[in-house]
């Protein structure tokens, strides 16, 4: 069948690259098994008692579910041997894993502090030659005052200090700083998964490898249309859709894990663009789709972008669906924010994640731009208790 996804393949000359979501069934319970092993271990050495460890797997097991809407494994994508199931999660097996569920584990303990975050988003450039519909950063874009290398490294070693599993580059254009990021992920130490969100541009094959030797886990790309002409109009330059496609391929030839991301606005939302834009990200073999929403931030403030129910209930739909169902197996595993914020809250300020921006600052996320204090001059454990004073615009607080 012809779709438009197809056609735009054939009309860039793309060769489909193999999917990375593992489908044995047998790979799939033995990998449960390990990860349930190395949980029950953790939970084991710092509860001493086995059958307050068999009820903590019961009660994180619950909270998986509650949130996600499915049980734990359902999809699963295999990138340069280790195994991936949501963005927020970092690889299995690693040092960050283990980290992971040792911060999980000390949320169900009484008296135990709270440490160490999922991810930690982090700006490292306002420049951008793009001129995006949707830019959260419009008002401080391609303006002067990016952080020197040394202090990029200063904030990764603290917060990597404090126990967090995953950080993210973004920008502006990350690729921008390509030659900062090698020293900064050169002088990282073990225990994170590193990420990049770009648009692509300078996303070469050259660059991929030497981020991968360097220590880059994954490259998130953002793509907003599966139609060139679309997602060149949505991002205002001519060539996105062109650079978007070249970074993934060149990305996952390099054995970096891949990620589309698209911002799912209102008139986009609809099931026939949802099934093309899929139906291209399954033929790119990218690991995941992150579905964002549009808020009224940035170049949008002020303005009605935010979805009405229909298309919430489309992209809820989408999500169970392709995350869930035999139809869907060898599709991308969708990681759908707005999915789990409505059920559960916001994992944002400081709770699981929160945002740097360029100038070092520390904000509740991307969008709920505010500034709380520098991430410079405050110990992690002062910015996450600020930051916990501070709601998320959208969504209630985490209740997990």
């Amino acid at each position: 069948m012809i779709t438009p996804a197809s056609t735009a393949l054939q009309r860039e000359n793309i060769t489909p690259q193999p999917t990375t979501i593992v489908r044995r069934q047998g790979e799939k319970r033995w990998l449960k098994l390990k990860v349930v092993r190395q949980l029950f271990g953790v939970l084991y050495r710092k509860t001493g008692n086995l059958v307050t460890t068999f009820n903590l797997i019961r009660q994180i097991r619950e909270k998986y579910e509650t949130t996600f809407g499915e049980p734990l494994l359902t999809k699963v994508a295999k990138v340069d041997g280790r195994y991936f199931w949501r963005l927020a999660a970092p690889g299995f097996p690693s040092v960050a894993s283990v980290k992971m569920h040792e911060h999980e584990a000390s949320r169900l303990l009484p008296g135990q502090a709270r440490t160490g975050l999922r991810s930690l988003l982090f700006a490292i450039t306002k420049k951008c030659p793009m001129n995006c519909e949707h830019c959260f950063e419009w008002d401080h874009l391609n303006q002067q005052g990016d952080l020197p290398v040394a202090d990029l490294i200063q904030l990764v070693h603290k917060y990597q200090d404090f126990g967090t599993t995953q950080m993210m580059f973004s920008g502006g254009e990350p690729m921008l700083r390509v030659n900062d990021l090698y020293e900064v992920l050169k002088a990282a130490r073990l225990g994170t998964d590193f990420w990049i969100i770009t648009s692509g541009l300078g996303l070469n094959r050259e660059r991929a490898q030497r981020l991968k030797a360097a220590g880059l886990t994954g490259a998130m790309v953002s793509l907003d249309h599966y139609e060139a002409r679309q997602h060149d109009q949505f991002r205002g330059f001519a060539g996105a859709y062109d650079a978007a496609i070249q970074a993934v391929l060149n990305a996952q030839a390099a054995g970096l894990v891949t990620t589309l991301s698209l911002c799912a606005t209102q008139a986009f939302t609809t099931p026939e663009n949802l099934a093309a834009y899929l139906e291209l990200a399954k033929t790119l073999g990218v690991s995941f789709v992150q579905i964002v929403e549009p808020r009224a931030t940035g170049r949008y403030a002020g303005k009605l972008v935010e979805l009405d129910a229909t298309a919430i209930a489309l992209l809820e739909k989408a999500y169970l669906a392709y995350n869930t169902s035999k139809a869907y197996q060898d599709y991308p595993i969708i990681n759908y924010l707005g999915y789990h914020q409505r059920k559960v809250g916001c994992f944002g300020s400081g709770d699981r994640f929160f945002y740097i921006d360029t100038d070092g600052d520390a904000h509740r996320c991307p969008f709920c731009a505010h500034k709380v204090a520098s991430a410079l001059a405050f110990p992690a454990e002062d910015i996450i208790r600020l930051l916990g004073q501070q709601a998320c615009l959208g969504f209630a607080p985490s209740s997990l």
